[in-house]
């Protein structure tokens, strides 16, 4: 017979073990936050944003045709930035000590829909070492890209700046999300813990194993208990008054 649960039978369970499940919660917030202040390191970006015009004729008005020509190639442009004539160039004009790989893992290249402006992002520890690897990046694209494919004109719309805003980690969410999991636990372990004790705790559990109820035994209170005359106190007592007497 398949064992049903009510929504009051829930809520039972959950008050019941409610201490349990904050002790988890809080538990969980605790080890988020171990983690995200002391375990991870704080990462930071910076951007350059530019523009490529491919157009043959400086003076030429740009045609829709050369707009979607250059559009075409934006994802060429964002291969070159990471190729070795480029970083090579971005190691060397800034002496940082990584290699093409690791420069290459830290940069990543965003584009807009239907837009000819693309930012070169660079996700660094350091905000300043993020700020001067993405302007040199987007200063080489500029100096060798004519002698790569056939442009016209390159613009850095913007350098990038120091941001000392961290991206990563996300501490606010990351809070939450520990103290969720952590609840999460203590309710997932509350009914476990409901459904794997056994003892018999009322007339309906009886009627499903199919025992005869024999009676009730009433559970009293230690004030219960010395209020009866069955009190050892009581008993003692009256001994004392007896032999008083």
């Amino acid at each position: 017979m398949e064992e049903e649960i009510s929504l009051s039978e829930i809520c039972a369970i959950l008050r019941q073990r409610v201490g349990r499940i904050i002790i988890w919660s809080l538990l969980g917030l605790l080890l988020t936050g171990l983690y995200t202040f002391f375990l991870v390191t704080p990462t930071y970006q910076s951007t350059s944003k530019i523009v490529v015009n491919q157009t043959q004729n400086a003076e030429q008005a740009i045609t829709n045709t050369d707009i979607q020509t250059n559009l075409s190639l934006i994802n060429t442009y964002q291969g070159i930035i990471k190729e070795p004539i480029i970083l090579q160039d971005v190691i060397a004009n800034t002496g940082a000590e990584i290699s093409l790989e690791q420069l290459r893992n830290k940069i990543s290249v965003q584009t807009e829909a239907d837009s000819l402006v693309f930012g070169v992002t660079v996700t660094d520890e350091n905000p300043y070492t993020a700020a001067e690897l993405a302007n040199a990046t987007a200063s080489s694209f500029e100096q060798k890209i004519g002698s790569i494919l056939d442009v016209n004109s390159v613009t850095i719309l913007s350098e990038a700046v120091v941001n000392t805003n961290a991206v990563s980690p996300n501490t606010p969410m990351n809070l939450v999300l520990g103290l969720l999991v952590g609840m999460m636990i203590g309710v997932g372990l509350a009914f476990l813990a409901e459904f794997m004790d056994k003892t018999v705790k009322d007339e309906r559990f009886m009627e499903q194993m199919g025992w005869v109820n024999l009676g009730a035994i009433l559970q009293m209170s230690e004030e219960e208990v010395a209020s009866t005359r069955f009190s050892p106190a009581k008993e003692e007592l009256t001994r004392k008054t007896n032999r008083i007497a």
